[in-house]
């Protein structure tokens, strides 16, 4: 039992306060390196993301733009469920993606006559 006194603040429980000042230099040593770690890992964090994000941005597809049809012409919408139009599109993407090894999006299917 006075092992642990002696360790646990002994002093404060024998009526000596010097004791109870080294266990609050402790808890606020304590407190600070807790939120300097914080910081840190805070740090770290945001530094990291900031290089991916500049590393996505790179990577990312150029956007290309569609060809401009007449004004007065506009196109017959098709629709989703011709099977022969989501199959020409699905193998025209797959052949523009092939030719220009860049991710690419199919944003609507026109029909050209």
């Amino acid at each position: 039992m006075n092992v642990l006194l002696g360790v646990f603040g002994g002093s404060v429980v024998n009526g000596s306060e010097a004791g109870l000042g080294k266990g609050g230099i402790i808890a606020l040593t304590s407190i600070f390196l807790v939120f300097l770690m914080l910081s840190l890992i805070i740090l770290i964090t945001w530094l990291v993301f900031k290089i991916i994000s500049s590393v996505s941005a790179k990577a990312k597809p150029p956007v290309v733009p569609v060809a401009a049809q007449a004004e007065g012409t506009p196109a017959p919408a098709v629709a989703a469920n011709d099977e022969d139009a989501v199959v020409a599109a699905l193998v025209a993407s797959i052949d523009y993606r092939n030719e220009t090894k860049k991710d690419i999006k199919v944003i609507s299917i026109k029909e050209i006559k």
